[in-house]
């Protein structure tokens, strides 16, 4: 039986199920249908282990220039506390990074609800000002403090 014949049988088969039997006869017309193609078999090569390389990335450093940076200063609010500040702690004061630098030095800084130490450090100073320490006074039964702030 070839193509064709197998074809012709299959079709006669589903009009079997719309009422026509499978034995019968059904007549194709027309010329017959293209070869089928044929397939090819390919056979993969074994799989190859991929190596894997982790790049170490490269360190690159960038030096930025100092920017000045230009803050307008309100004067510091005050503060009444009902209970005086601790004594200063002593400090080592390191290197001055540059002569354009200021230390500012360590204060003891009232948060809300309690004497929190500051630590000194060296700022970049601003032009045409100067820095004002924080300070406390007694006052009124209790201690004003007043934040450190650049001044004119």
């Amino acid at each position: 039986m070839n193509r064709l014949q197998l074809s012709v049988s299959v079709v006669a088969c589903i009009a079997s199920m719309f009422g026509a039997g499978c034995g019968g006869e059904v007549t194709v017309k027309g010329p017959p249908p293209p070869p089928m193609p044929r397939a090819e078999v390919v056979v993969a090569a074994p799989p190859v282990k991929a190596e894997v390389v982790i790049a170490q990335p490269q360190a690159q450093v960038v030096v930025a220039q100092p920017q000045p940076v230009v803050v307008a200063e309100a004067p510091p609010q005050e503060v009444l506390v009902n209970l005086a500040p601790p004594p200063p702690k002593q400090e080592v004061i390191i290197v001055q990074p540059s002569p354009a630098h200021v230390w500012i030095a360590g204060h003891w800084h009232w948060n809300g609800n309690a004497w929190i130490w500051n630590a000194g450090r060296w700022e970049m100073g601003r032009a045409g000002m100067r820095w004002v320490a924080p300070h406390y006074e007694a006052r009124g039964g209790g201690w004003v403090f007043r934040a450190g702030h650049w001044a004119r």
